[in-house]
C-alpha cells in the first residue's frame, strides 16, 4: 500500500502539468492575434524590358456540333465574285447515285439470354455497334452472322466476310 501511494503522488503532478500544458496551448491558440506574413515591396519592375506576348489561334478544326458539314467562310472579296456567279447559267446536272461507304466487318456479340445479336461494323473508318434493321449512314443492316453481315444501300445488297 506504501508502494501505490508513493506512485500515485508522483504521477499525480506529471498528469497535472501535462494537461495543464494541453488546456494552455489550446486556450492560447483562440485567444491569441493571428500573425500575418509581411510583403516586401522592395521589387521594381521596369515597363522598358516587358515584351508583349504574341500568338495566334488556328481554328481550322471540325465543329463538333455541325457533324460532317463544312463550314464556308466568307470574306468581302467572296461577295464580289459570287454577284458574278448570279449572272452566269448553271448547268444542271444528273443527280448521280452514292458510293458505298468504306466498310469492315470486325465481328458479331451475342447475348444468350435474349439470342439478340450486334455486329461490330467500321464504317469510314469509324468502328461503331449495330443490330439488324437498323440504318447508319444510309447502310441498313439486313443480317449478322458469326462469319458475315448483309448489308442494303440503295437497294443494292452486299455481304462482308469477317
Amino acid at each position: 500500500m506504501n508502494k501505490k501511494k508513493k506512485i500515485v503522488y508522483i504521477m499525480l503532478p506529471i498528469i497535472l502539468l501535462v494537461w495543464g500544458y494541453v488546456f494552455f496551448q489550446f486556450f492560447s491558440f483562440f485567444s491569441s492575434s493571428p500573425n500575418y506574413a509581411k510583403a516586401d515591396s522592395d521589387i521594381t519592375v521596369d515597363i522598358d524590358e516587358i515584351q508583349a506576348d504574341t500568338f495566334s489561334i488556328v481554328a481550322n478544326y471540325r465543329d463538333p456540333f455541325l457533324g460532317d458539314q463544312k463550314i464556308k467562310v466568307t470574306s468581302g472579296h467572296s461577295s464580289q465574285t459570287q454577284k458574278s456567279n448570279k449572272q452566269k447559267p448553271k448547268q444542271v446536272t444528273p443527280v448521280s447515285e452514292k458510293k458505298w461507304p468504306a466498310l469492315q466487318y470486325k465481328g458479331m456479340i451475342k447475348n444468350n439470354q435474349s439470342k439478340a445479336r450486334v455486329g461490330i461494323l467500321n464504317i469510314n473508318g469509324h468502328e461503331q455497334l449495330v443490330k439488324e434493321k437498323q440504318i447508319l449512314s444510309d447502310v441498313t443492316v439486313l443480317e449478322i452472322n458469326k462469319d458475315f453481315i448483309q448489308l442494303q444501300f440503295q437497294n443494292e445488297k452486299k455481304t462482308l466476310q469477317k
